[in-house]
Formats: structure tokens, C-alpha cells, sequence
């Protein structure tokens, strides 16, 4: 929501400075998939035997299975049906650098958005998920100063690290947090505190808010490893207090990557004047939220119909649930079924 949010108001102040700046310190997503990125990596090899080839295996067809499916969709509609050509989203070698950017390392090779700006994100995660069995290692022998040495690399005055720089920080603090169990000690800390706790949170989040604002150092993504931790654990206190916001956040959770894929085509590249002919931002907000949830479901049935997800998981070699199977061969032609064996 908050990824909706910025990306739909942070360059527009026309419609009132609060929208503007909620919009722009909304950015602040970015960091807490980061963060949640590293300790889900983190929790998903937590007692468990799981080599590093199985590791790159599991983590990466399952991102580029998905990554290249809504790809496949929404530039075939541009190119075909919306009239934006590979050759009008780039300066040149069009081609070329659209097949970089599948890989999802395009911001290391050229200095261009290339044909779903959004997509420059997966530049960030990719490499993230290369890199997470060495931070892993050496956030849990290293502890407390593997993040020192994160955030030296972060509050340098120039990039070390291009394109990830400052994200290795997030990345590596959702690690330690997952390792050491941080986020139920501080929630029982917390706890300590009954319903000052959410009190006391907001009031932290508002002061960091300000901070990342007005500050000469530590400002705008900089600081979003604190802010986005503080936004994370108010969710956390929030959801599990207030059961009724549970579901919903669960339904929109599933369709996050998703969204995170194509909501840029539906709200800027194909719907822009049908999106912002709302006037509310409100409204404006809720339309293109449906929508997306909307054209994900749809997207989701497609995936089920084709045996999607019992492709990638057969990929992966990881265990087809049964349901999922006999899904596959009552939608799958017999002689598909038997070319395939």
C-alpha cells in the first residue's frame, strides 16, 4: 500500500502537501521489503540442511518464473495494444538492453529505467539473494559489527557498493533479527508497555519521519532501516492485537510481488488519465488498489490453469501437494501429459 502510495502521489504536490510528503516518506517500502526480504530468507534456512546450490535454486526460479510471466503479459500489451515499443523505452540497442533487463541486473549495465522503470528494484533483490548466504554468515559470526560495517559502507559520502549500497544495511539487519529472535524479545518488550506501546511507536515513527525530512545527514533512504524497522514492528503489534485487519492484510500479501510487477503499467503507462480523473487521492489510492488486486486474481487463475506453480516447484524439485497435481493433469491434454513423462 505504501509502494502505491508514493509511486502515485510523490511527484504530484497539486493535490495538497500532506498527500505530497506522506508520498515521498512513503518510499520508506522499499527498505522494509529489504528488511523483510532478508529475514524470511533468513527463517526459511533456520534449522535446516539447505545447501547453497538448492538455496539459488529455489530462490531464484521462483522470483524469475514470476518476474518473466507478468513481463511476458504487460509487454506484449504495450508493444502490441498500448503502442510502447521496446525501441521508445530505450535510447538505444533496444533489444539488447530489454534482455539485460530480464536478468534483472540491468542498473549495473546502463543508466536507464529501461521499459517498467519499476523494475529497477529487481537489480536490488537479485543481487541481494546472491549475496545472502555470505551476509549470512557473517551476520551470525559477526553479529553487532557486520552491521557497523554495513552502515560505514551506507554513510559513506559516495557509493561503495553501486546500486546497492544503501540496501545492504536493511538487508543484513532483517538477517540478525531472524537470528536472534529480535522481534518477539522486542515485542514482549513492548508488551511491557499495554496500549502505550502503539503510542509510543508512532510517536518514534514520526520523529524519524521528520528526521529523514530535515536532516542533513542520515536523510531520505538512509535512515529507512530505522524507519522501515519501526513501521514493521508497529505492524506487527498492530495485527496482532487487532485480529479484524489480519485477512485483508493476508489477502494483499499474497498478491504483493505481483503488484509490485505491473501496478506501474495500470497507473502510468495504460490508465494514467482514467486512474487520476478521481481528483481524491483517496479515491484515486483505492481504484488503483482494486484494480491490482483485481488483475493479480486474474493473473493467479491463469497461473493455476497453465500448472504454473507446479512447473516451478517440479523446477525446483521441491514436494507437488496433491491437490496441486491432479489440478495439473485435469487441465493438462493427455498427450501433453505423456510428452512430458
Amino acid at each position: 500500500m505504501l509502494l502505491l502510495w508514493h509511486h502515485l502521489f510523490y511527484q504530484h504536490p497539486e493535490f495538497g502537501l500532506v498527500t505530497f510528503h506522506t508520498a515521498r516518506l512513503a518510499k520508506v517500502c522499499v527498505a522494509i521489503f529489504v528488511i523483510l526480504s532478508g529475514y524470511g530468507f533468513s527463517e526459511s534456512v533456520k534449522h535446516k540442511n539447505v545447501g547453497l546450490f538448492q538455496f539459488y535454486k529455489n530462490r531464484l526460479i521462483a522470483i524469475y518464473s514470476n518476474y518473466w510471466f507478468i513481463a511476458l503479459i504487460f509487454v506484449f500489451i504495450g508493444v502490441f495494444f498500448i503502442g510502447i515499443t521496446l525501441q521508445s523505452a530505450f535510447t538505444s540497442h533496444a533489444y539488447a538492453k530489454f534482455i539485460v533487463q530480464m536478468t534483472g541486473f540491468h542498473r549495473f549495465v546502463y543508466d536507464e529505467y529501461g521499459y517498467n522503470a519499476t523494475w529497477w528494484y529487481m537489480s536490488v533483490i537479485i543481487p541481494l539473494i546472491l549475496l545472502f548466504p555470505f551476509i549470512h554468515d557473517a551476520v551470525k559470526k559477526y553479529g553487532l559489527f557486520a552491521l557497523l560495517c554495513f552502515f560505514a559502507l551506507l554513510i559513506h559520502e559516495k557509493p561503495i557498493v553501486l546500486v546497492l549500497n544503501e540496501w545492504l544495511l536493511p538487508f543484513a539487519l532483517g538477517i540478525y533479527l531472524s537470528q536472534r529472535n529480535h522481534i518477539s524479545t522486542i515485542s514482549r518488550w513492548l508488551g511491557t508497555f499495554g496500549w502505550w506501546r502503539y503510542i509510543i511507536l508512532l510517536v518514534a515513527i514520526t520523529l524519524i519521519a521528520a528526521f529523514r525530512t530535515y536532516s542533513p545527514l542520515l536523510n531520505e533512504t538512509k535512515i529507512d532501516w530505522l524507519f522501515g524497522l519501526l513501521i514493521i514492528l508497529f505492524t506487527f503489534e498492530f495485527t496482532t492485537t487487532a485480529q479484524l485487519v489480519n485477512k485483508p492484510l493476508y489477502i494483499l500479501g499474497g498478491h504483493l510481488f505481483n503488484v509490485f510487477l505491473f501496478h506501474t503499467f495500470i497507473y502510468y503507462y495504460f490508465w494514467r488519465e482514467f486512474i487520476y480523473s478521481f481528483n481524491n487521492p483517496i479515491l484515486i489510492f483505492l481504484v488503483l488498489l482494486f484494480l491490482c488486486i483485481a488483475i493479480s486474481k486474474v493473473i493467479e487463475y491463469a497461473k493455476e490453469f497453465i500448472g504454473f506453480y507446479f512447473i516451478t516447484k517440479k523446477l525446483q524439485g521441491l514436494k507437488v501437494p496433491l491437490a496441486m497435481e491432479i489440478s495439473f493433469q485435469q487441465n493438462t491434454p493427455a498427450d501433453a501429459r505423456i510428452s512430458r513423462r
